[in-house]
């Protein structure tokens, strides 16, 4: 049919590991699976072409090998997603994300390569005796396993390991090369995001939560009116919130800046001081009184206290970049075709 035509075997092993991914965003209607072509046709699948993904100077990446890495973000991009194409979407994204560390990974091997780089085998065998041991507590069987359920031989499983060890090893170099993070360079970043140094206002709050689906509107009414008479003739909140909520043990909210707050609490808690308290939030399935129990002033920290944390920022932004740089100047000088 015409499913078998477009499709080869391993792209039907592909194009199953992303259906099975779809298949539990939404309810069988029944127990008998659709024909192929409909199911293809349905989820709109792309068809690739050999089975290629990519080529990257004589090296070609393939769909097999790019869905095999993919399957390991399926449950993730499940739970993430809310319909066939949410995640449809996803996956593609994770598609693209993924070809692209591999592409990076065979430029950076080769660079290292054409530089006379070399990984002794004595360092091969020790990265995959620790892999063994690591991942799969020196069980050779389970080791055996996970290769046949992989479709990988140990030949191109010892060739991953010494392409991310020469990987890990090259980026290291090459972030080595950052600018380094002067005084100047702290102070400059200090005075320019002055902002992110200025702690708002914070204040601790705690909550009388009552739900509606335990009172008629009536009942409901009656219940707000008692606290409110409570909250008047007694300062002892402690009491109240055991009193009156519905929830007494979930009643701390916590230290909050009140402009982080869902608009209907922040509305509601701008400007109050200690000891003061909102009117009735009504919410879909709560009505809330909300009060102040203490505060912490705004703050703005010094240079000296937050230096330590810049210098990190920059650091960290420094290594991006010549990360950035050397792997834009790879990809300038390669032969890259993507097929997806």
């Amino acid at each position: 049919m015409f499913f078998r035509k477009i499709f080869s075997k391993k792209r039907i092993v592909s194009f199953l590991i992303v259906l099975l991914g779809v298949s539990q965003l939404e309810a069988v209607e029944d127990s008998s699976w659709k024909e192929e072509e409909q199911l293809a046709e349905e989820l709109q699948m792309p068809v690739y072409v050999d089975d290629i993904a990519a080529i990257v100077n004589n090296e070609i990446i393939t769909m097999t090998k790019l869905m095999r890495e993919v399957y390991h973000f399926i449950p993730e991009i499940q739970r993430m997603s809310r319909t066939r194409a949410d995640f449809q979407k996803k996956v593609r994204e994770c598609q693209e994300f993924v070809l692209d560390a591999f592409i990076e990974r065979i430029l950076i091997v080769a660079d290292f390569k054409s530089k006379g780089g070399q990984m002794s085998d004595h360092y091969e065998k020790k990265e995959f005796e620790a892999c063994i041991h690591n991942r799969f507590n020196d069980d050779r069987m389970a080791f055996a396993e996970y290769l046949r359920s992989n479709g990988q031989s140990v030949r191109e499983f010892k060739k991953d390991i010494r392409d991310h060890a020469i990987v890990n090893y090259v980026l290291a170099e090459v972030q080595k090369s950052k600018p380094e993070v002067s005084p100047t360079k702290i102070k400059e970043y200090y005075n320019e995001h002055i902002q992110d140094f200025i702690l708002d206002r914070q204040i601790f709050v705690k909550e009388i939560s009552l739900l509606k689906k335990n009172y008629t509107n009536e009942e409901l009414g009656v219940k707000l009116s008692n606290l409110e008479q409570a909250i008047k003739s007694d300062s002892n909140i402690h009491s109240i919130i055991k009193n009156f909520s519905d929830s007494p043990k979930t009643s701390d909210i916590g230290w909050v800046c009140v402009d982080d707050m869902i608009p209907e609490f922040a509305n509601a808690l701008r400007g109050l001081e200690i000891g003061e308290y909102t009117i009735p939030i009504f919410l879909d399935n709560i009505v809330c009184i909300l009060f102040v129990a203490d505060e912490k002033p705004a703050k703005k920290f010094t240079l000296d206290e937050v230096s330590d944390d810049i210098e990190n920022i920059l650091t960290i932004k420094y290594q991006v970049e010549a990360k950035e740089h050397y792997i834009k100047k790879l990809k300038e000088k390669a032969y890259i075709k993507i097929f997806l």
